[in-house]
This record gives C-alpha cells, structure tokens and sequence, in this order.
C-alpha cells in the first residue's frame, strides 16, 4: 500500500474497513502541504479499493495526536493571508478543504459508509470534517465547538451544509452561533454522534459498532444514500459558501484579527501541553 507524508494507513481486509489517521507531524490542523496530499489520498482510495479483490465496506477516519481528533483551521495561514490581502491563496485553501470535505461525504466515490473516530478534541473544521462523515463515534471527553464567532466569522467548511441535514435548523443555528465547546454526550442527544465510547477504548467501540451494522450493511449503506438522495448535497453549494467565507475574512478588522492571534497563540500552547 502506498505511503503518505500526513496519513497514515491501515487495511483489515476481513473487517472490510479502512482506518486513515492524521500523523503527528506538528500542528494537528488542516495546513495547505496537508490538503494538498489529502487530494491525492482521496485519488489512491478511490482507485485502489475500486478493484474487486479489495472489499471495502468501511472508512474510518483518526488522528495520531493525543487528545486531538483535529484543531480545524490553519489561523496563522488565515492571518498572513489576511494581512497580505492574497484572496488568491486564501480562495485555494478553502477549495482544498471542500474537496476533502466532499470526497468524504461522498465516501471516496466507493459504496462505502464513513465514520469519523473523535478520540479527542474536534474544533473548526475538525468538528466540520467529523460531520462529513455518515457516523461519528466518540470518547466521552471528546469536545467540539465551531469558534468563528468569536473572531466575527462563520464556519466556511461545511457546517451549515451539513448541520441542516442533521438536525432541526434551530438546533444548527444554535450551534453555529454560539462558539461554545460542547461535550459527547450532548451532541449525541442532538443525534450528531452516534456512539459515546468510555474513555481509552474508542476502537473496542468501533469494533462493537462495525460488527453490529455489518449485519445490515445493504440496509445501512442504502438508507444513508436514500437519506442523501431526499436532502442532496451539492458540492456547488459547499463552494459557495466558501467563496462568501473567503470574501467575510477579508473584511474582518483588526479587533478581531487581535483575537484569532490569541486564539492560534492558545491552541499551540494547549497542544504543546497534550505533547
């Protein structure tokens, strides 16, 4: 199997599942080398399980680093680009990450089912990229929380896409607005995370949930697809809303410039902490 520089792979072939994780290369976030790479894992996936002797019923998603499922955006790389006006650059990221956002709703283009493993922490685009997903399985301590409001932005990577589709829009607008760091318990009562595993034990629950829905897969895979079909989601609709995020990062003002600095400033002591 092919090796990459930001993922890491693992093939159980009797389990029908694949296990992709993002290593611990440094900042647990989506940064542009990454995405970069990620469209090209997206590509390898696609092509090496379409062939007949590689089963694929399964595609889970993980993080290498410790208490972080994913941090979200790259803040320093939003503010450079901010500071420096380059839209262009800007504009190309946040193509990068709809592409990753789509190849995972759409599952790779394989008549797979997705879930996301949030073993620790899921903020920004890490909460966005973990709803991508058909099912999210989560450590009881796992958190998530969309902080853009507190910059005086919104989500750009698929969160409203995504929110609306699963739960009551009051519910998602709720979620979107608040900018507070929510547990998984709660967010399982919302029906936004299927299985809460005790901590320390997330792959004993992912191995409980696969050999439960492996007992209907042609139910399951296909009652999602039914679901996708009533409330499609495009990926024109996804781009849209990216190009207007891109367009609200330009006009953020220095206030609140100040507090995404504090905030990237925090998230790198929080993670040399955890390491």
């Amino acid at each position: 199997m092919r090796e990459f520089d930001c993922v890491s792979i693992a093939y159980f072939r009797e389990e029908e599942l694949l296990l992709w994780k993002i290593k611990d290369t440094g900042m647990p976030n989506f940064c542009l080398q990454g995405l970069q790479e990620f469209r090209e894992f997206c590509d390898w996936v696609n092509a090496y399980f379409s062939h007949p002797d590689r089963p694929l019923k399964f595609i889970v998603s993980g993080s290498e680093h410790q208490g972080i499922y994913n941090m979200g955006g790259d803040l320093p790389f939003f503010l450079n680009c901010i500071h420096t006006n380059d839209k262009e650059k800007l504009l190309t990221y946040a193509h990068l990450c709809i592409d990753a956002i789509y190849n995972i709703y759409t599952s790779f283009g394989l008549p797979a089912i997705t879930i996301a493993l949030v073993e620790g922490n899921a903020y920004g685009g890490g909460f966005e990229c973990a709803l991508a997903h058909d099912f999210i399985i989560a450590e009881e301590q796992a958190q998530f929380c969309l902080p853009e409001n507190k910059f005086n932005l919104f989500p750009g990577m698929g969160a409203h896409s995504l929110l609306i589709r699963k739960i009551d829009i009051v519910e998602a607008d709720r979620l979107i607005r608040s900018s507070r760091t929510y547990k998984a318990r709660f967010l399982q009562s919302l029906g936004l995370v299927e299985k809460v595993t005790e901590k320390g034990k997330p792959m004993q629950g992912l191995n409980d949930f696969v050999d439960k829905i492996s007992e209907q897969f042609n139910f399951e895979y296909h009652h999602i697809q039914c679901k996708k079909l009533v409330n499609p989601l495009l990926k024109k609709e996804l781009l849209a809303i990216t190009n207007l995020w891109v367009k609200a990062c330009m006009k953020v003002g220095s206030f609140d410039l100040r507090k995404m600095e504090i905030l990237a400033k925090a998230q790198l002591r929080k993670v040399s902490a955890i390491s």
